[in-house]
């Protein structure tokens, strides 16, 4: 038995190598992936990022954030985690 890298259903191997369950889990695993490719302006933005003065290390590692994942949270909020 095989486990689907995709949905991750068991399935029974018919070659060593297969990794998804059904041809629509590998075209839905290629769909899904991540983009391994900067675009001109994001590549742009790090470019004046590099050129430009920033007074923390927390302040770069935002602006990077915002150029490279815009869509995620914050990477630190200020406060310090704790462990309830």
């Amino acid at each position: 038995m095989g486990t689907c890298d995709y949905c991750g259903n068991r399935f029974p191997l018919t070659r060593s190598t297969r990794k998804y369950c059904t041809p629509r889990c590998k075209t839905n695993a290629c769909l899904d992936r991540n983009p391994s490719r900067l675009s001109a302006g994001e590549v742009r933005a790090l470019y004046q990022l590099l050129e430009a003065t920033v007074a923390s290390a927390e302040e770069m590692r935002e602006r990077l954030r915002r150029i490279i994942a815009p869509d995620r949270a914050p990477m630190w909020d200020g406060r310090i985690p704790t462990l309830d």
